[in-house]
């Protein structure tokens, strides 16, 4: 960078930390608008004992309303509140209203939002934390499905009784029918048994999943179970050095450094060096920006990843 701006037979007045600073931003835009930048990938979610034991709502209510010092509350009220020096709020039951101070009023129930892998929002529904180099969840595959349960499924049973249609003397009637018969159970399915809906921001590191957990639950008796995720993860740079060689990458971040160059002339504009030379800072600032617009246009137009569906 600093070499395709002058160095070293020009000094280039910008500090190694914003220098810095031009890369971290530069690899921030190749993340989120480039074509390389990120790829589509697969996780798993692990639905372990923890994950069920704190969606089944039993003897808590996380639905409970924070506690206000000036409401009167009956005996067998249930509140969220957090006590000095303890960990995480607690549902607290009201068991007594004489008694002098909250503490003797009132009984904790369950410690919750203790699980650093675990958010709890105020209406109960459970956060579970994604890997920061994730920075998109598209969706998460179907909890279950009628035509996909062993051997007993639609499918296996369709080819099962009906064999001789496949091999035979009835193989002549060819696959059209078994072909219709399994698309309109696809479409029930789809329509019937729907992906889970979900909620997520990067920013939070969060996914939320807005499903019926018994539908999960059941399966826990066969062993591990896991959801499937569709994400983009990130390109990190400090594992995939390739991204580092990436030319678009590089003309942007040298742009940005000839743009904190420019910033920083500018304070000295108009000041005349030996040799009658002057400074112009806000010309190679305006210079830069030209160059980083163009560079931002040329990635969305031509750098973003498409839909299949969008390719002639």
């Amino acid at each position: 960078m600093l070499r395709r701006l002058g160095a070293p037979v020009i000094n280039v007045e910008i500090s190694d930390v914003q220098l810095e600073d031009c890369i971290d931003e530069a690899v921030q835009w190749y993340q989120n608008w480039h074509y390389d930048g990120a790829n589509r990938s697969y996780r798993t979610i692990n639905v372990n004992d923890l994950l069920l034991a704190r969606n089944k709502r039993i003897n808590q209510d996380l639905t409970a309303e924070r506690w206000d010092s000036d409401t009167d509350y009956r005996v067998g009220a249930r509140v969220m509140r957090k006590i000095d020096n303890v960990q995480g709020d607690r549902i607290w039951i009201k068991t007594d209203s004489d008694a002098a101070t909250f503490e003797t009023q009132w009984t904790i129930e369950e410690k919750v939002l203790d699980d650093e892998n675990i958010e709890f929002l105020d209406n109960g529904q459970v956060g579970i934390k994604v890997p920061d180099s994730i920075i998109s969840v598209v969706r998460v595959a179907k909890v279950d499905s009628f035509a996909q349960a062993g051997i007993y499924n639609y499918e296996y049973q369709y080819f099962l009784n009906n064999f001789d249609w496949f091999y035979g003397s009835g193989a002549s009637g060819g696959l059209t029918g078994y072909y219709i018969q399994k698309t309109n159970v696809e479409h029930i399915d789809f329509m019937l048994n729907t992906a889970p809906a979900i909620r997520y921001n990067k920013h939070r590191n969060r996914l939320y999943l807005d499903i019926d957990w018994k539908r999960i639950e059941k399966n826990s008796t066969r062993g591990d179970n896991y959801l499937l995720c569709e994400v983009y993860e990130v390109a990190d740079p400090e594992i995939f050095g390739q991204v580092y060689q990436d030319m678009w990458l590089k003309r942007y971040s040298t742009a940005l450094a000839k743009q904190q160059w420019g910033s920083n002339l500018k304070k000295y504009q108009n000041t005349e060096l030996p040799g009658g030379v002057t400074l112009s800072g806000q010309e190679l600032y305006d210079e830069a920006r030209t160059e980083i617009e163009a560079l931002e246009t040329e990635l969305k137009e031509s750098q973003l990843e498409m839909d299949s569906i969008l390719w002639g």
